[in-house]
């Protein structure tokens, strides 16, 4: 019989392992298996639920947080809490959120998902438009518009205009609501930063003012509500720090049009996602007490923060294990600075890296076993440092 491991009590998560793909993942609900809805989480469906309202004119996002951080899978939440496909997310992920304020107007909306590239934007919207609708209308139920987006799409570099793009996204609207099929449009730009660096690079083949156009439109939608939703790494206008002082200026008004999200989730939230990763099964006797006091010692002394939710983060703590409650403010930092944040930080405790938690798990468990400070070792690959802007991935 094997001897028992500390990693015996692991039962890592799915979802950490790997981040999330908006149009791959939307197919398969059980991706988002393990979710945790932080409050920061519920806030932001809240604000862009508001938006359903048929008077509100808030219905243009920018979501903007570092590489990691959550941004891909709040937007597969998102399309499916708002494309009515709620009854196909894990049962624990559904009993965990407030749904009043997204369920108040009944609002049922067709998700239209991109994936950023170095194309134009209004060809990368026009093509994953043309996608959804064939994914949704079979031969009988055909729109007109499937053959004319298929007809401006097929040659191999097509010219699509920022108003015929328009156009496309208005009459998809109207027809899904005329045919019952939906009450609105959603547009989610996941990786909106490579359409904005093509259009930094090539002024000349897009314009960014298609962006203010395609948020001035969704603000007018009324109740033919089109909501466009944009995820970004950096500040919008972090794209366009090599354009002219006006162009630069234009930019920032185009921004000004998109309500932001800052995605930056609090040291205390960190905890309870690092806790849920680590999904442990148990610990050894007398590993919690030591946890708890470990982490009421920490909180004490400002390591979570001068005002730090002490109640919650001891009651934590023993989910914590192996992990010391003092690596968590150090490991977040960390990676925070050099790395990807949150995926760089659960890369780290969820891999086999030499010095990491999992090469750690491997000894026998104690109830004084902890993954503390001097324990950590990193090398530079490690970080998987991201490449400089005009290389992002």
């Amino acid at each position: 019989m094997a001897a028992p491991r500390i990693a015996d009590f692991l039962n890592i998560q799915r979802r950490f392992l790997r981040s999330a793909h908006l149009e791959r993942d939307f197919r398969d609900p059980s991706a988002l298996e393990g979710y945790v809805v932080t409050p920061q989480i519920q806030q932001s469906l809240d604000r862009i639920a508001a938006g359903l309202n048929p008077k509100s004119g808030q219905r243009a996002w920018r979501i903007t947080g570092d590489y990691g951080s959550g941004k891909s899978s709040f937007a597969l939440l998102l399309a499916h809490l708002l494309g009515g496909k709620d009854s196909g997310l894990p049962p624990a992920l559904r009993k965990s959120l407030e749904l009043g304020k997204l369920r108040e107007h009944r609002t049922r909306l067709f998700p239209v998902l991109i994936t950023g590239s170095r194309e134009p934007l209004a060809v990368g919207v026009s093509r994953s438009l043309l996608k959804a609708l064939q994914e949704n209308f079979d031969g009988r139920s055909r729109l007109a518009l499937i053959d004319t987006l298929q007809t401006a799409l097929a040659a191999p570099k097509p010219q699509i205009t920022d108003n015929a793009a328009l156009a496309y996204l208005q009459e998809a609207n109207a027809e899904l609501i005329a045919r019952d099929k939906a009450d609105g449009l959603l547009i989610i730009l996941d990786e909106l930063g490579k359409f904005l660096e093509f259009a930094a690079l090539h002024p000349d083949r897009q314009d960014v003012f298609f962006l203010q156009q395609l948020a001035e439109t969704s603000a007018r939608s009324g109740r033919e509500p089109l909501f466009t939703v944009g995820l970004l790494h950096q500040g919008f206008t972090a794209y366009s720090d090599q354009l002219s002082q006006p162009a630069q200026k234009e930019w920032e008004k185009v921004a000004g049009r998109f309500e932001e999200l800052l995605f930056d989730q609090s040291l205390h939230q960190i905890t309870h996602l690092i806790a849920s990763a680590l999904n442990l099964s148990g610990y050894p006797n007398g590993a919690d007490n030591k946890a708890r006091a470990a982490m009421r010692s920490a909180a004490a002394l400002g390591w979570f923060g001068a005002a730090p939710a002490t109640t919650s983060l001891v009651s934590v703590a023993p989910s914590l294990y192996p992990l010391h409650p003092t690596t968590i403010p150090v490991l977040a930092k960390l990676f925070s600075r050099f790395g990807q944040n949150e995926r760089s930080l659960f890369s780290f405790l969820l891999s086999n890296e030499p010095h990491g938690l999992q090469s750690f798990a491997q000894q026998a468990p104690r109830p004084d076993a902890f993954y503390r400070l001097r324990s950590l070792r990193l090398r530079r690959r490690q970080f998987r440092l991201p490449a400089q802007r005009s290389e992002l991935p």
